[in-house]
């Protein structure tokens, strides 16, 4: 009897939350969670599906490929075959047309003669003389004549008077090059002289020499004349 009470007591409490707006809150609650896990599943459902069409439409494109293929393959002979059998009759019938006869044309008797004639005849080669350039005559030129001096060089000697001092313009222990330096200074329109000078061991002097005069002075004096005029360098010697 304890528990028929309980239990009626039971389905009261829970009639009552019913009733009550809390209780339809509830209810409202279990309605939505009711739908969204069938709406999950719907999901789920349409996944499954479309996974199996796309593997079906897959299945299919492979095997219609694989037949594709293969009737390709299969093709692919016969018609090489069908090409070597035509060749093949296409050279029979060659072979069995017959060969075109050889055109003989008849040369007249004139034509034959004229051709003989001109096989017998020998062509002489043309020959062309190739007129040469005129030579043009080497000339050798002459070596250059060097100057001849003789041993003895004429050479002028000193004067009676010479003075004190005079004006040396060169020495050298060649006659000919002492030569030479008074022909230049003869040339500058001075009077030149040669005196002859033996040093002992260094040999024998000759030295050109211009004026005479009686002191050191007039003989420098000279001497810048003598240096301009044969624009070279003198000096002042004594005559003894």
């Amino acid at each position: 009897m304890l528990r028929r009470r309980r239990k009626t007591e039971e389905v009261a409490a829970t009639c009552s939350r019913l009733v009550h707006p809390r209780g339809m809150r509830e209810v409202q609650r279990l309605r939505e969670k009711v739908e969204f896990s069938l709406d999950g599943r719907r999901a789920i459902a349409l996944a499954v599906c479309a996974l199996l069409l796309f593997g079906t439409v897959f299945a299919l494109g492979v095997t219609i490929g694989r037949r594709a293929a293969s009737m390709q393959g299969s093709a692919g002979p016969v018609d090489d075959l069908a090409a070597l059998d035509a060749r093949a009759r296409n050279a029979d019938v060659a072979a069995k047309a017959p060969p075109p006869a050889p055109e003989t044309a008849a040369k007249p008797a004139g034509a034959a003669a004229t051709d003989r004639s001109q096989a017998t005849q020998k062509v002489e080669p043309v020959r062309t003389t190739v007129a040469s350039a005129p030579r043009t005559p080497t000339v050798v030129p002459e070596p250059p004549r060097l100057l001849q001096i003789p041993a003895t060089v004429p050479l002028t000697p000193p004067p009676r008077d010479v003075g004190e001092y005079t004006v040396q313009v060169g020495a050298s222990r060649e006659r000919g090059e002492a030569a030479r330096l008074e022909g230049k200074a003869r040339g500058a329109g001075l009077k030149p002289y040669v005196v002859e000078a033996n040093l002992g061991l260094k040999g024998t002097w000759y030295r050109v020499r211009v004026g005479a005069f009686r002191d050191r002075d007039s003989a420098n004096r000279f001497r810048k004349d003598v240096e301009r005029e044969l624009r070279t360098a003198a000096a002042v010697m004594p005559t003894h």
